[in-house]
């Protein structure tokens, strides 16, 4: 049976190719290295590894390491997705979508998540502590938060859109942690997380809704700094 920590590593491995971070023929970090920065064993580390070889997208080549090799059906399709009809200009319509999208996913969480799930959800809000000086990490737990909400929903469509969101999320998260710092995410995170484990739909939507609004501003103080 697939551990929460092989899909964690899972996860990571897909984002890094899917913002062609690694692209073909790129060799990814080696099992050790991943082990130490996702703070999982070695087993899942190598489960997620395995799952990928075996959908053809990465390749073990012997004493050489692990590389990509090409990528799997659902990646193009969401690459292409995000390519053809979502740029880098999109982002304030994501996140208007994301304003509405996001705070009902609170919902169908609290109705529909396992004791797992809020676990998890628990510990990916300790994570983003941990690495708040770390914009890469942050951001990808951030992305990972926001994303597990979708997937306690049990609503596949939602899982799926959840999933082309998050890839588009963390590219613009890490710019906007470099201007903005972290604190403010990390203090709406807390009173989404609190209200969560409270089971309070009610307080959940509104710190969602409020965290997402708030990120909008910011985008948009950038943007007129910029221009």
């Amino acid at each position: 049976m697939k551990s929460k920590n092989s899909e964690k590593v899972f996860e990571y491995l897909k984002e890094k190719i899917m913002n062609c971070e690694w692209q073909d023929g790129d060799q990814i970090t080696p099992e050790i290295q991943l082990s130490k920065e996702l703070e999982v064993g070695r087993n899942a580390v190598r489960e997620a590894i395995e799952k990928l070889v075996g959908m053809k997208v990465l390749i073990k080549k012997k004493g050489k390491g692990t590389f990509v090799q090409s990528r799997i059906i659902d990646l193009e399709f969401n690459n292409m997705l995000i390519n053809t009809m979502i740029n880098k200009d999109d982002y304030l319509d994501i996140l208007e979508f994301r304003k509405t999208f996001e705070p009902e996913n609170i919902r169908l969480f609290i109705k529909n998540a396992n004791e797992g799930e809020y676990e998890e959800l628990k510990k990916i809000y300790e994570a983003m502590i941990e690495n708040r000086n770390d914009r890469d990490k942050f951001s990808y737990y951030d992305a990972m938060f926001h994303n597990l909400i979708a997937k306690g929903t049990k609503n596949s469509i939602i899982i799926k859109i959840s999933d082309v969101l998050s890839s588009i999320m963390i590219s613009h998260q890490k710019k906007l942690n470099v201007i903005l710092g972290s604190e403010s995410g990390i203090k709406e995170h807390t009173l989404i997380l609190e209200a969560i484990m409270e089971k309070d739909e009610d307080m959940a939507y509104l710190f969602m809704r409020k965290h997402i609004t708030r990120t909008i501003k910011d985008v948009l103080h950038v943007k007129n700094k910029n221009t």
